[in-house]
């Protein structure tokens, strides 16, 4: 069958040739023949168009397209200064090189440091707030006594709002494509061009940036884009295993790999080349899911029973161009399985949630007999062990600590829950789960602090409750620190340090009362704020701590001699801003009083006036009676604070 046939694309086979006698109708017939004397030589010229002006005259200049590129490349060579008389001399060359060399790089933009934010000399994180009435982005800098406006802008974005994983870059989207946005100002440093992107994603290092257009029969759905240069890397049309999310190709911890689940396995492409490793997919039947250690190029993956054959877990690596298993576990009756990596890379945990009985047909089967429990792999011991963890109710949801040994499991239905705080064995003790304490609070979530050791366990909204509890809890020993509340409970974000956690309500899951809290870690509330139509908040993420382990614990270690240092800073941190806000309330009320003296002598002079068009009425009088009425409001807020010892 012969193929079909196909628009050619390439521009290597037109050229373009200037300086050409400008003619009007009547002699173009003639210069065509002219010019077509000259060109016939070279080969097949398939068309020729000489572009006219407003009068009906040629331009001096013409496109003329050959066979093929060999054609078109001899006839520049041989026909470029041709001289066709004494006052025309051809300018030729192939409209490809015509294209390149008009296309000027753009100016280099001075985008200042966009590391600005890291040499705050308080360690003050950044977060930004997104309201959709008016669309309306704020970046704020969580000062001590209150949190200060960086930057306030309408219509930053026509979407929502991400920031990189190292928070060097804000991106926001457009229907043109992604800007980036960085440094102290906010500058625009880096475009992408790609219409209807509704998703990006970003390797780990923030070396690439994905862009996502589901549009159908789009074959450029998917764009991978080095972020320092704006340089397109590689395109993807959609296909049908994309399901709508930014995570449709996963990224191993270094950026070196990145893949994609296809229909019959695991789809792995390298950065240098950005071509298929081994040039072919490494071929895994009913893959059901797989996810990158965020530390190893090892990734873990799952595959779902067919027919008489058994679900499988496996861990494997990647070792040059092959994806070697280093540790497998067979699965019997099961439904579904979810790959959880601890931030560290030290466990791999994976819920599995199994029946006792199947019935129904193949495509519509129906379950009975729930079980569930979990397969922990030990990632740092020799040869993985892997340990099993039976829950008999049914897990509402897990959270494993990101720094350390700790599981949190929530079971049970509703909100009637149960709180199972697990710690997983190390060493010698690999194999022995122990089981910390158990809470039954009417939580549906744990998000654990960056740096482990505090969570906070929360209610979301659901259709069944408004939600809102907030319990914080130091897992050091077991202890509920704080219990608060934030009705209509959306999210909650800590911040990257640890130091302080934010709830909110945004319009997605409650009408009104939109509004964001910040809390300390101990839950203590230190600022809250109503947003109308709040839409996202989101804290500033910081890179990777540049200490050693060594130097971490040395810190903590001369914690005694930094404490004080630390709380004498923030005691003048504090009275600084209690300073300046005195300062500025007396600016005020001398404005006020100013202003008042100014308007009571021109009330003074005007009062006859007023009195003759008021028909001799003095309604000045009527004023005073009134004010005679006016309560008074006290308002107090803080100037400073001073600790006394006491001496009974």
């Amino acid at each position: 069958m012969a193929e079909r046939p196909k628009e050619h694309e390439s521009l290597n086979n037109i050229i373009v040739v200037d300086n050409l006698p400008k003619v009007d109708q009547v002699k173009l017939e003639k210069l065509k023949a002219v010019i077509s004397k000259v060109y016939s030589k070279f080969g097949v010229c398939r068309n020729e168009y000489y572009p006219l002006d407003e009068e009906g005259k040629t331009k001096g200049y013409g496109f003329f397209e050959f066979q093929n590129e060999q054609m078109a490349s001899e006839a520049v060579k041989q026909t470029d200064g041709y001289r066709l008389d004494k006052n025309h001399t051809f300018a030729v060359n192939l409209m490809s090189d015509f294209d390149r060399l008009t296309q000027v790089p753009p100016e280099p933009v001075d985008t200042g440091n966009l590391f600005s934010w890291l040499a705050e000399p308080d360690a003050v994180d950044q977060f930004a707030v997104q309201s959709d009435d008016p669309k309306k982005t704020t970046i704020y800098a969580n000062a001590l006594s209150q949190p200060i406006v960086l930057e306030d802008r309408n219509k930053w974005t026509e979407n929502n709002f991400v920031w990189s994983p190292k928070g060097t870059y804000l991106a926001s989207f457009h229907e043109q494509g992604i800007a980036f946005w960085g440094g102290k100002e906010f500058r625009q440093v880096q475009r992408f061009a790609h219409r209807g992107v509704n998703y990006i994603d970003f390797s780990p290092g923030e070396r690439y940036l994905v862009t996502i257009s589901p549009r159908p029969n789009n074959l450029e759905a998917f764009i991978i884009w080095d972020i320092v240069t704006g340089q397109k890397k590689r395109s993807f049309p959609l296909d049908q295993h994309f399901s709508q999310g930014p995570s449709y190709f996963k990224w191993s911890y270094q950026d070196q790999y990145f893949a994609k689940q296809g229909p019959d396995g695991i789809y792995m492409y390298d950065r240098e080349s950005f071509q298929l490793v081994d040039k072919k997919p490494f071929k895994i039947p009913s893959l059901a899911d797989f996810q990158w250690s965020p530390t190893d190029n090892r990734l873990a993956y799952w595959t779902a029973e067919d027919g008489n054959v058994p679900a499988r877990l496996v861990l494997a690596e990647v070792n040059g161009v092959k994806l070697e298993e280093v540790r497998s576990k067979t699965l019997f009756n099961v439904i579904d399985c979810k790959l959880c990596w601890q931030k560290r890379g030290d466990y791999l945990v994976v819920k599995v949630d199994r029946y006792t009985k199947k019935s129904g047909e193949k495509n519509n089967p129906k379950y009975s007999g729930l079980i569930y429990n979990f397969e922990i792999f030990h990632m740092r011991e020799k040869n993985v062990p892997l340990d099993t963890l039976e829950v008999k109710e049914m897990i509402q949801s897990f959270a494993i600590e990101p720094a350390g040994h700790k599981l949190v499991v929530i079971t049970g239905e509703s909100l009637r829950t149960n709180v199972i705080f697990y710690k997983m064995g190390q060493g010698q003790k690999s194999g022995k789960i122990e089981t910390l304490k158990v809470m039954t609070q009417p939580v549906t979530t744990a998000i654990w602090a960056p740096n482990g050791q505090y969570v906070v366990l929360a209610a979301m909204k659901t259709g069944q409750s408004a939600g809102g509890q907030l319990i914080f809890v130091d897992t050091a020993d077991m202890s509920i620190m704080s219990k608060q509340e934030h009705p209509d409970l959306s999210d909650v974000e800590w911040d990257p340090t640890g130091r302080y956690v934010t709830s909110y309500v945004n319009l997605w899951t409650a009408k009104r009362d939109h509004s964001f809290k910040i809390w300390t870690f101990q839950g203590n509330l230190v600022f809250e704020k109503t947003v109308e139509r709040l839409v996202a908040f989101h804290w500033r993420p910081r890179p990777p701590s540049l200490l050693t382990e060594d130097m971490i614990r040395e810190v903590r270690r001369n914690r005694a001699v930094w404490t004080p240092k630390l709380d004498q800073r923030d005691r003048i941190l504090r009275t600084g801003e209690s300073a300046k806000q005195q300062e500025q309330r007396r600016k005020q009320l001398d404005e006020f009083q100013r202003l008042k003296e100014k308007n009571s002598k021109r009330l003074a002079i005007q009062k006859q006036q007023r009195v003759q068009l008021r028909g001799g009425v003095d309604t000045d009088s009527l004023f005073e009676q009134q004010a005679s009425n006016v309560g008074e409001e006290v308002v107090e807020f803080l100037i400073k604070t001073e600790e006394v010892e006491y001496k009974p």
